[in-house]
């Protein structure tokens, strides 16, 4: 085999594996971003619950004391009635219209409370939902992820062994240049000479499709099997399709 047909194909297995890497990957990232996602909702359920807890406790110390504050209230209003003196009257008087209006105060906090925690209710009722439906998508991911990578397991390892084949058969910088310009196109690393015009010797790139110095052409008419042209302006490894090599 030339060293063309070798980088071709060496290109044809490379770009299946990529091909299989990349839909695995695909699964992976969505595995992962769905996870993220979840662990976000967890969070914002676990700090809405904190919350309400909070607000439950607060609204729970509030009854107590607007309850404790209706006791007194009530002992005092029993006082009142047996008060034998004007003074010891006043005194009681004056002490149940202050704890009434604490009581009031509380009472009012208390309503305060109560519109939050029903709020704060409503948002963890929410945020309950999403967590369940967050929990469902990343089954589903990885239900598919997991099913993926059995279904294409196999043939995975079949091309990462035929992939180490042909890239055996280039020298060791043909391979590096192969795998540097596979890089930098994100696996494009041929692209077939077009014939624009033979007339006016007008060839361009078959993958960025900007014209090629014709003096490329010639090169890769060539037969001496040693060099490898890329096209200036993509940096992908040329090569003539084969009516165009034999021409």
């Amino acid at each position: 085999m030339t060293l063309t047909e070798d980088l071709i194909s060496l290109f044809r297995v490379d770009s299946q594996l990529r091909g299989l890497r990349s839909r695995v990957d695909s699964a992976r990232e969505l595995l992962e971003i769905r996870g993220r996602k979840l662990t976000e909702v967890r969070e914002r359920q676990e700090e809405a619950a904190s919350r309400q807890r909070q607000s439950q406790a607060h609204l729970a110390n509030l009854e107590g004391e607007s309850t404790d504050f209706e006791t007194r209230i009530e002992k005092l209003r029993t006082e009142l009635n047996t008060a034998t003196t004007d003074k010891q009257y006043q005194a009681i008087l004056a002490e149940m219209k202050s704890l009434q209006s604490l009581r009031d105060e509380v009472e009012v906090s208390q309503l305060a409370e109560m519109e939050r925690q029903e709020a704060v209710a409503a948002e963890v009722n929410d945020l309950d939902e999403q967590v369940a439906e967050r929990v469902r998508l990343l089954e589903v991911a990885q239900e598919e992820c997991d099913k993926g990578e059995q279904a294409i397991g196999e043939r995975l390892g079949e091309l990462e062994i035929e992939r180490v084949t042909a890239a055996g058969r280039l020298p060791d910088k043909m391979l590096a240049l192969f795998d540097e310009v596979a890089d930098q196109t994100e696996g494009e690393t041929l692209a077939a000479v077009t014939e624009v015009s033979k007339r006016h010797r007008e060839y361009s790139c078959g993958a960025c499709h900007v014209q090629i110095p014709y003096y490329l052409v010639v090169n890769l008419h060539a037969d001496d099997n040693k060099t490898v042209q890329q096209c200036p302006s993509c940096v992908r490894i040329l090569y003539l399709e084969t009516a165009e090599a034999e021409a």
